[in-house]
C-alpha cells in the first residue's frame, strides 16, 4: 500500500512537472501567429490579437489587412529574444527584410532588383486572461 501511494504521489508529480510548461507564452504566441499566418489561417490569427486591437478592427477588416500584405515584404526566421514585463512582452524577431534596388545599365537601361537584409523588430505583447496577445498588426510576420 505504502509504495502505491509513492508511486501516485511521483506520477502525480511528473505530470505537473510536465505540463508547467505548457500554455501562452510570448515567443509561442508570436510563432504560432506566424506559421497560422503561412496556412492562411487569419480567423486563428485574429484570436492572438489583443482585445483592444479587436476592439478597433473587426474580423473581416483584419481579413482584409491580411490579404493585402506584401508577403515579399518580410520573411520570418526566427526568435531571437523575449522580454517579460509582468503583463507587457516585447519579442524580438529576426526577419529578411525586403527592399527595392533600382540599376541602372547600358543594356538594359533600368534594372529593379529586390535586396534583402536580416534585421531584428520588435513585437508587443499583452497578457489578457492568462494568455499572451499580440498589441498591433505584426507585418514582420506576415
Amino acid at each position: 500500500m505504502k509504495k502505491a501511494i509513492i508511486a501516485i504521489m511521483l506520477l502525480a508529480v511528473v505530470l505537473t512537472a510536465g505540463c508547467a510548461g505548457i500554455g501562452s507564452s510570448p515567443t509561442k504566441t508570436v510563432q504560432n501567429f506566424a506559421s497560422q499566418f503561412d496556412e492562411g489561417n487569419y480567423d486563428t490569427c485574429y484570436d492572438l490579437m489583443s482585445s483592444d486591437f479587436k476592439g478597433k478592427t473587426g474580423l473581416a477588416d483584419f481579413i482584409d489587412i491580411c490579404r493585402d500584405v506584401n508577403p515579399d515584404k518580410y520573411e520570418f526566421i526566427e526568435v531571437t529574444k523575449e522580454y517579460i514585463d509582468e503583463d507587457i512582452a516585447v519579442v524580438d524577431v529576426l526577419v529578411n527584410e525586403s527592399s527595392v534596388a533600382v540599376k541602372f545599365s547600358l543594356k538594359n537601361l533600368i534594372e529593379v532588383e529586390p535586396e534583402f537584409e536580416a534585421v531584428t523588430k520588435q513585437i508587443e505583447l499583452v497578457k489578457q486572461e492568462d494568455e499572451w496577445k499580440i498589441i498591433e498588426f505584426p507585418y514582420v510576420l506576415t
